[in-house]
């Protein structure tokens, strides 16, 4: 999803329904008939599909009885801008998913707000507006297509009824390849190059996401990463078990 603006700029909306992963813990390992080691399974086999790193040393208190505070956190984060909210939510997820926060807390949650820039004293008193949140949170998706979901699911749309659903989509190539195949070809397309500045942008990347953003084999993007890290323009730091790259400090655009 990151490669896409790059690529199509404004030529494409994109559009990211920031939903609940589970709002009764006990209720979602029983309706997917998941015990915890289950999870922990699930959790292994679906960073294998992704092709990215997941936190696995998992423990049973990490898990808050429900993350909707996460959710709505969201919500009043996007109140800030969608650039804003994007960035805060990958914050929350790296804390959540690799490095195994509980992001129901408010501390991590202003933690990740202040990494998104966001204007945390606003974000703090949005938060608390906990009915117009929820009220934010269930009208999203509306008008994306009424089309069957699942959890590894792209859609793409030209809006005049013509319509690519994609499974298990991860690598940008097929999705570019569904885009010009609605367009017919129409849209002017750009080679993204600059990795330092992505990376003050999103904040910390494992190689397999750098490789698929800047559409080149994961041995070219390490050796890009190497030089990078060399000149000091970006540093290396473990998440989840595996190297993650992030701009070094005074290396963002001016």
């Amino acid at each position: 999803m990151n490669r896409l603006p790059l690529v199509y700029g404004d030529q494409i909306e994109i559009q990211v329904v920031t939903l609940c992963v589970y709002d009764d813990f006990d209720g979602w390992l029983k309706q997917y008939d998941l015990t915890f080691q289950g999870l922990i399974d699930w959790y292994k086999e679906g960073a294998d599909l992704m092709g990215v790193p997941l936190f696995t040393d998992l423990r049973r208190e990490m898990f808050p009885p429900s993350v909707m505070p996460a959710s709505l956190a969201a919500m009043a984060a996007y109140r800030q801008g969608k650039e804003k909210g994007a960035r805060f939510v990958r914050a929350v997820l790296r804390r959540f998913l690799l490095e195994g926060q509980d992001v129901t807390k408010d501390s991590v949650l202003r933690d990740a707000a202040a990494e998104a820039s966001l204007d945390v004293t606003k974000f703090l008193k949005d938060s608390s507006d906990r009915r117009g949140l929820q009220a934010e949170y269930e009208r999203q998706g509306a008008g994306l297509p009424h089309v069957p979901l699942g959890f590894y699911n792209v859609v793409i749309t030209d809006g005049q009824g013509r319509t690519v659903i994609l499974d298990e989509a991860f690598e940008p190539a097929g999705v570019e390849d569904a885009i010009d195949y609605l367009s017919r070809g129409t849209l002017k397309k750009h080679a993204p190059s600059d990795i330092v500045a992505y990376l003050h942008e999103h904040g910390p990347a494992p190689l397999s996401e750098i490789a698929r953003v800047f559409g080149v084999p994961r041995a070219e993007a390490e050796k890009r990463l190497a030089t990078l890290q060399k000149a000091g323009k970006i540093a290396v730091t473990t998440l989840a078990g595996a190297p993650h790259w992030r701009a070094a400090l005074g290396n963002g655009p001016p």
